[in-house]
């Protein structure tokens, strides 16, 4: 199992109020460093804890979520950002600081999914 999935970021503020708009996740808690400067913002995204970490933009080649019963409110979200990508199982899109993303609902087709009512 996955205990949690570091991303850098230059600004982890910016990244954070992005991910926390993804349906399912939540904020976990904020750490700073001695100076009081924004160190890293835990967010919850199910089981996983993704960690916004300062520093070098680093992440994995793409992070892509279940959409596990928020298809109304993953509807919604796609509708407000630009895919990238869609294939028969996933749409891609971006953070705010490029990183591919994306949502899936393999081994189901997600266009019959997301556009059931």
């Amino acid at each position: 199992m996955i205990h949690h999935i570091a991303i850098g970021t230059e600004n982890p503020q910016i990244l954070a109020e992005f991910y926390l708009k993804i349906p399912g996740t939540n904020l976990i808690q904020t750490f700073h460093f001695e100076s009081g400067e924004l160190r890293s913002i835990w967010i919850g995204c199910g089981s996983i804890v993704l960690m916004l970490e300062k520093g070098k933009t680093e992440a994995p080649k793409a992070l892509v979520f279940g959409l596990e019963g928020e298809r109304d409110r993953w509807k919604i979200f796609l509708e407000s950002t630009e895919i990238v990508q869609k294939t028969d199982f996933s749409y891609y899109f971006l953070d705010t600081d490029g990183n591919r993303l994306g949502v899936s609902t393999y081994p189901k087709n997600i266009r019959s999914i997301l556009e059931s009512s």
